[in-house]
């Protein structure tokens, strides 16, 4: 018996046993990856996407739920014509084909209503102020006119029934009221007196007493808010006749020792026989 031999023949052998039950272990773990994947994956089970544009989320997930999908909002935008809370895009989009188990990605429109600047509009056209309004968003609901030296110019502007700042940041869509000037009343009227009032308080008195606010100065300049600022001076001064429409400049401060200053710009000299009026 040659030894050689039958040890080659016999190793051979074991090498193709061997190689041949690689192969086949290999092709059945294959097999077994492939189709542990398609049940995982639910290979050749698609659904067709709906349209769900227009629809609330809580809508969605029922019809989703349905077609073995779900829903997962991932953004919201505020469109100012359509309704709160609605599916306003879809990812992927109607009448495409996903595999179940699968989110379809929304955005919503924002339950939160954007805030928008009021536009500087004060002693601007009324034409021209309302055209700055509707621009933002906003809506002119009355235009009140009052009297003032300027005919046709914004005087003030409110929000619920307040007057308030340009740069104000209302709801969008919010309503406004223009206060226009209508020209000089007829009639002479008593300056009323100021000291002491803040900026919106002065403009209510003024307007309430047939007068409008005219410059507005700061001893010094505000960083934001004005609501610690209060008047210390006016012209024309407390008591003053003076024709309806008329405008009172006033000058504010943060500091109460402004208001003991300047004693004298009270006395008033009145000419009865012209109607003119020195300080």
């Amino acid at each position: 018996m040659d030894f050689k031999k039958f040890w080659k023949e016999s190793f051979a052998a074991f090498v193709v046993k061997n190689l041949l039950l690689a192969i086949a272990i290999f092709l059945a773990l294959t097999w077994i990856t492939l189709f542990i994947i398609d049940i995982y994956t639910h290979h050749g089970e698609a659904e067709i996407v709906p349209d769900m544009k227009g629809l609330y989320v809580e809508e969605a997930e029922n019809i989703l739920r349905e077609k073995g999908l779900y829903p997962k909002i991932i953004d919201s935008v505020y469109v100012r014509d359509k309704k709160a809370g609605i599916i306003i895009e879809q990812v992927p989009p109607p009448k495409s084909t996903l595999k179940k188990n699968r989110p379809v990605y929304l955005i919503i429109n924002s339950t939160q209503v954007q805030k928008v600047p009021v536009p500087e509009v004060i002693d601007v056209s009324s034409r021209q102020a309302i055209a700055m309004l509707q621009s933002v968003g906003l809506d002119i609901s009355k235009i009140e006119y009052k009297p003032s030296e300027f005919k046709d110019l914004v005087i003030d502007i409110k929000y619920n029934g307040v007057s308030i700042l340009p740069g104000t940041k209302i709801p969008e869509s919010s309503s406004v009221v223009l206060v226009v000037g209508s020209g000089y009343g007829e009639g002479m009227f008593s300056v009323p007196s100021l000291k002491g009032m803040g900026l919106q308080e002065a403009k209510q008195a003024a307007l309430s007493n047939s007068f409008v606010i005219g410059m507005v100065n700061f001893d010094i300049p505000p960083k934001g808010n004005d609501a610690d600022y209060f008047i210390y001076r006016q012209l024309p001064k407390a008591g003053t006749s003076m024709p309806a429409g008329s405008r009172i400049d006033i000058w504010l401060t943060s500091s109460p020792a402004k208001l003991l200053e300047d004693k004298e710009e009270d006395q008033i000299i009145i000419l009865p026989e012209n109607d003119e009026v020195f300080f």
